[in-house]
C-alpha cells in the first residue's frame, strides 16, 4: 500500500509542471492575440486616420479650385463688362484721313505753290522789264491774294490750302492715340486672350485671324505687330465680335433665368419643340412625296374602244 501511495505522489508531482507549462503557454498565446488585436485596431485606426486626412487633402484640394474657378470667371466677366465702355470710335478710326483726301490735299496745296511761283516770277520779270507791266501787274496782285490766305489767317475761307499739313498731322495724332488706348486695354496681362472664351457665343471669334490676335495678346507681342491699319483694324473687329458675343451671352442668360422662373420642365419644353419639328419635317416629306407621284390618266380624255 505504501509503494501505491508513493507512485500516485510522484505522478501528481509530474502532471504538476506540465499543467503549468500549458498555462504559461495558453497565457503566451493569450497575451499574443492581445497584442496583436492591439496592433491591428492601432493600424486600422491609423488607416482611418490616413483615409480621414486624405479625404480632408481631396476636399480642400476642391474648395481652393472651386474658389479659383470664381475668382477667375468674376475677373473674366468683368473684362466682359468692360467691353460696352470701349471707345469704338477711335478703335475704327472713322476720323482717320482716306489716303484719297491726303493726295487731294497734297494736290491742292501744290497747285496752289506753283500759282505762287508763277505769279511771283511775272512780277519779278516785269520788274526786270521782261514782260510787259500790265502782266506784271495782274501777276503781283495775284501772288499778294495767294500770300493773304497763306500768312494772313485767311485761310479758313481756303480749306483746301491747308487741309493737307492738316490731315498729316491728323494721322499721326489717332495713330498715337489709337496705339497708347491699346496699350492700356491690353496692359501688363493681356486682354484680348482673357475675353477669348466669348467664341462660345461668337463662333465668328474662331476665325483664324482672331485667334492669331488672341495669341499674340498672351504672348505679349500685340503692340509690336500692329503696323498697318488692316492690323487695326482686325484689333477693333475682334471687340466687335467679342461684344456681340458679350451680348449673346447676357441674352441667354435671360432666358435661362426666364425658363427657370416656369413651373414647367425646361427638359421637356425643349423635348416637345423636338418632336413637334419632327413632325412637322416628316409631314412635309410626306407631302413632297405625294405630289412626286404620277398622276392617274383621266378615262374621259380617251374615246371608249367600240
Amino acid at each position: 500500500m505504501a509503494l501505491t501511495v508513493n507512485t500516485s505522489d510522484d505522478l501528481y508531482g509530474q502532471e504538476q509542471p506540465g499543467r503549468g507549462a500549458q498555462q504559461s503557454e495558453s497565457l503566451t498565446s493569450r497575451q499574443k492575440t492581445a497584442e496583436e488585436e492591439v496592433k491591428e485596431s492601432r493600424a486600422a485606426r491609423e488607416r482611418e486616420r490616413l483615409q480621414w486626412e486624405e479625404e480632408e487633402r481631396q476636399r480642400k484640394i476642391e474648395e481652393r479650385e472651386k474658389a479659383e474657378q470664381e475668382r477667375l470667371e468674376a475677373e473674366r466677366r468683368g473684362l466682359y463688362a468692360e467691353l460696352e465702355g470701349m471707345d469704338y470710335d477711335l478703335l475704327s478710326l472713322i476720323e482717320y484721313p482716306t489716303d484719297h483726301e491726303i493726295f487731294a490735299a497734297k494736290r491742292a496745296r501744290t497747285l496752289w505753290f506753283v500759282a505762287l511761283g508763277s505769279a511771283l516770277f511775272l512780277f519779278l520779270a516785269s520788274l526786270l522789264s521782261l514782260t510787259s507791266p500790265w502782266v506784271g501787274g495782274i501777276a503781283g496782285g495775284i501772288a499778294f491774294v495767294l500770300w493773304l490766305t497763306h500768312g494772313a489767317g485767311m485761310m479758313s475761307y481756303f480749306p483746301s490750302l491747308n487741309r493737307y499739313p492738316a490731315l498729316v498731322t491728323q494721322r499721326k495724332k489717332l495713330k498715337r492715340e489709337l496705339i497708347e488706348y491699346i496699350r492700356n486695354i491690353e496692359g501688363r496681362l493681356g486682354y484680348i486672350h482673357r475675353i477669348y472664351p466669348l467664341v462660345e457665343y461668337n463662333p465668328r471669334l474662331g476665325a483664324r485671324r482672331f485667334k492669331r490676335l488672341a495669341l499674340m495678346s498672351r504672348e505679349h507681342t500685340l503692340l509690336a505687330n500692329l503696323r498697318t491699319l488692316q492690323d487695326t483694324k482686325t484689333y477693333y473687329e475682334f471687340m466687335v465680335e467679342a461684344l456681340k458675343g458679350y451680348q449673346e451671352l447676357l441674352q441667354k442668360e435671360k432666358e435661362d433665368a426666364f425658363v427657370e422662373s416656369m413651373d414647367f420642365n425646361p427638359d421637356q419644353l425643349e423635348e416637345n419643340a423636338q418632336e413637334h419639328e419632327a413632325a412637322e419635317q416628316q409631314a412635309d416629306t410626306s407631302k413632297s412625296s405625294e405630289s412626286k407621284k404620277p398622276e392617274a390618266p383621266d378615262p374621259s380624255l380617251f374615246t371608249p374602244k367600240e
